[in-house]
């Protein structure tokens, strides 16, 4: 794999920022590759214009777990704290991500936002924040009966990542 600045034919991520095989084929994998306004690339200042039926979806978030289509559990958590997709960082949809596999593979139950919320909490960041404002915590009280969690302490540019994908048309995504 090559490691300069270049960006692959219809990549978010230049080569450089690559680093793993399983990133090569990522954005490809979820984007139409129509060519003109179909697609914004990332490090663009502004999200607009919106396209119907489409969403702005992050590299990491894929990353480390949420792919289309996404979960009732997902939609849920979403509903249940007033929040859109962007408001949560890599670290929060990764927990999301761990809960609903830990419980649908290892429990053997559906992801329910009671247990989830038995667990954990949303908390706010530093305000103002568009994209990464809100984080998923684990309860101080719940920590000894859930299981150690090792997450990131830092996702450099996640936010300067972003396209645009087909998604359902949902009003929190």
């Amino acid at each position: 794999m090559t490691h300069d600045s270049t960006r692959r034919l219809g990549s978010l991520l230049s080569s450089s920022r690559v680093v793993s095989r399983a990133q090569t084929g990522l954005p490809e994998k979820f984007m139409s590759m129509v060519q003109g306004q179909d697609v914004v690339r990332c490090g663009e200042a502004h999200m607009a214009p919106e396209f119907p039926n489409k969403a702005i979806f992050v590299v990491s978030f894929a990353l480390v777990g949420l792919v289309p289509p996404f979960s009732p559990f997902f939609y849920d958590v979403l509903h249940f704290y007033g929040i859109q997709m962007l408001h949560l960082g890599p670290n929060s949809i990764f927990i999301l991500a761990i809960f609903a596999h830990l419980c649908e593979m290892f429990v053997r139950v559906m992801s329910m936002l009671p247990l989830f919320r038995h667990f954990f909490m949303l908390c706010q960041l530093k305000a103002p924040a568009t994209s990464g404002g809100c984080a998923l915590q684990l309860r101080s009280q719940r920590s000894a009966d859930f299981i150690p969690l090792s997450l990131r302490k830092k996702w450099d540019n996640w936010k300067a990542d972003w396209f645009y994908t087909r998604l359902p048309n949902y009003p929190r995504l």
